[in-house]
């Protein structure tokens, strides 16, 4: 893709499931942010553990560092920070060794680059299934659902209102979903967003033979709400395109015809 390539060495420390220590992995953070040969940062994968080294971030190095932030799944705890704590732009998008070591699709390629290295709003186009129509403006935030319902009750939980919120995850059974929605919706968070679109929601669907798609169980779980809900956007955890969004920039939900528009570049 044209990037000049760096790393650090650590990044191939084990400890039991994690790279490393929590204050290896946290200062390492640190390092590439204040690094001024280093513009942007690919996350090489998301796994579990970022929430632990958000302790050992420096808040004051990042905000006056800013630069690419880029990845998805666990790297939501990363994603949700940065927008919280140090009012940055971030971007949900393909990973090194979970997609950017094989071939991508020209589509997934596109995107990333011009999210990345194009000073204007991204013009993906998806026409995505529409679980409630309407309009709605606002921030967009999000990212893996799990990860953003485990960040209730820290220090780093989102503010939700009047957010376009995306929300995307894998292998979770329907139940599951509707257990997270529920328990956002009980928290409060979900009642003053300005709109909802949900990922492709990858081996979330229930079998043929269960009779009722997930859609169905969304919809149900959020009939309440008045704003806009759209499903289907392929960033993150998805079949084959990985479309890359700027997390912390305005967009709007067209719950007519379907389709997420992006309105301001992640990059300058």
């Amino acid at each position: 893709m044209g990037f000049q390539v760096k790393y650090d060495p650590s990044i191939l420390d084990s400890f039991r499931y994690l790279a490393g220590s929590d204050q290896r992995r946290g200062e390492e953070v640190n390092r590439m942010f204040a690094d001024p040969e280093v513009q942007g940062i690919f996350c090489a994968r998301g796994g579990y553990g970022c929430a632990r080294t958000l302790a050992f971030v420096d808040e004051e190095i990042l905000k006056n560092n800013p630069k690419v932030f880029l990845g998805y799944s666990d790297i939501t705890s990363f994603l949700l920070y940065l927008y919280r704590r140090c009012s940055l732009v971030s971007f949900h998008g393909p990973m090194v060794t979970i997609d950017l070591y094989k071939p991508v699709t020209d589509k997934t390629r596109a995107s990333l680059l011009n999210a990345l290295t194009v000073p204007k709003p991204p013009q993906d186009r998806v026409s995505l299934k529409i679980l409630k129509g309407g309009f709605g403006e606002g921030i967009l935030l999000g990212g893996c659902l799990s990860i953003l319902v485990h960040s209730l009750g820290t220090p780093y939980e989102p503010d939700l209102r009047s957010k376009i919120l995306f929300l995307e995850d894998i292998d979770e059974s329907p139940y599951r979903i509707d257990r997270m929605l529920t328990h956002l919706k009980n928290a409060g968070k979900l009642q003053q967003v300005a709109g909802l679109v949900f990922g492709e929601m990858k081996r979330c669907h229930p079998s043929a033979e269960e009779g009722y798609l997930l859609e169905e169980v969304i919809s149900e779980v959020l009939q309440d709400l008045t704003v806009p809900i759209l499903f289907g956007f392929p960033s993150g955890h998805t079949h084959e395109d990985n479309l890359t969004l700027p997390m912390g920039v305005r967009a709007r939900i067209d719950g007519e015809q379907g389709q997420l528009v992006i309105l301001e570049s992640g990059v300058s």
